[in-house]
């Protein structure tokens, strides 16, 4: 058959040299100044098209062909009976590409809503405790060199508040361990706990609640997330590769400030705070509190961030729980 041209590179050198391209038989051959090349249709490799990129017909070696002229390399190939991979073929398919795009897509939205979720259920509790803590530790350490400030409540107040959480949270159902830390901010009302067990509340929820059951509504709502383990899985989910890195090398200062970040936030999803508040309203109920103490702590907070405008700080203690105002119904119901 006619050959075509094609520059010849040996693989060894950048030396380009001119040349044929021939299929004899079951053989590519490649003649020019450098001799001849032959072997086997089977032992060459043949790029696939590339928008206009040059084609590559590869030997074993390391030494390749470069065909510049794709049209009159489609052409040879197709006399030579070389035929094209059925990907190649799709490829050519606006439906097919738009299918498999689409297919892709829809991959990755299952594997983020559906297979990470799973997969961090059975993550979380796998974690080694002295991980756990010693990432909610410096976390800790970082929120208070950075956004937090010490607590202005007295500390009479705040072991009075203490105590009064514990003797609920005694009551009610088994707990993880936890400890009690008051801060102040600028954040407005708010709480948060860490992976730990260690429950942070600041001094502007306390100033905003009724009464002390308000408080450790709060409290036993947040213990619900330890719990469950909500914020662990919520980290791993948003940053698997980093948290898996940063365990296995030991540097887990380098999520610590996305550990706090995400605690702030509070960003979980309404599953999740739906098995927190039930968490807290068995707690509550079974300490003869009843549910009210939280779905009132709940409406003063939202309360407060409405006063203050939906364009107010991204940090506001309920700015980022889901319907907040269907999670206050669902504990009134409960009681």
């Amino acid at each position: 058959m006619t050959g075509i041209a094609a520059s010849y590179y040996d693989g060894r050198t950048p030396l380009r040299q001119p040349a044929e391209l021939l299929a004899i038989g079951d053989e590519i051959v490649a003649r020019g100044p450098f001799g001849e090349r032959r072997a086997r249709r089977a032992e060459v490799e043949i790029s696939e098209a590339m928008g206009r990129s040059p084609r590559i017909v590869r030997f074993a070696d390391g030494a390749l062909l470069e065909v510049a002229d794709l049209e009159e390399f489609a052409r040879w190939l197709k006399v030579a009976g070389f035929a094209e991979s059925p990907v190649v073929r799709l490829q050519k398919r606006w439906s097919w590409a738009l299918g498999s795009l689409l297919g892709t897509v829809l991959l990755i939205a299952a594997i983020y809503f559906w297979g990470l979720p799973a997969l961090t259920k059975v993550l979380a509790p796998r974690i080694p405790a002295a991980v756990v803590q010693s990432l909610s530790q410096q976390t800790l350490t970082f929120l208070d060199q950075k956004v937090l400030t010490p607590s202005n409540l007295s500390a009479a107040r705040r072991a009075e508040l203490t105590a009064y959480a514990d003797r609920i949270l005694q009551a009610g159902a088994e707990h993880p361990g936890y400890r009690l830390h008051f801060r102040s901010s600028a954040m407005g009302p708010n709480a948060f706990a860490l992976p730990s067990g260690d429950v942070v509340i600041f001094d502007q929820l306390v100033e905003l609640a009724g009464n002390d059951d308000e408080v450790a509504g709060v409290v036993a709502h947040e213990l619900g997330h330890v719990a469950y383990r909500h914020g662990m899985r919520q980290l791993i989910q948003s940053s698997v590769v980093s948290f898996v890195v940063g365990v296995y090398l030991g540097d887990v200062s380098s999520i610590a400030a996305s550990l706090g970040a995400l605690a702030l936030e509070s960003r979980y999803s309404r599953d999740f705070e739906r098995e927190a508040d039930a968490y807290a309203a068995r707690t509550m109920l079974a300490a003869g509190r009843g549910t009210e103490p939280l779905a009132a702590m709940l409406e003063r907070m939202e309360k407060a961030h409405n006063a203050k405008g939906r364009a107010g700080s991204a940090w506001d203690g309920l700015a980022s729980h889901p319907d907040t105002a269907e999670r206050i119904a669902r504990l009134r119901a409960m009681r």
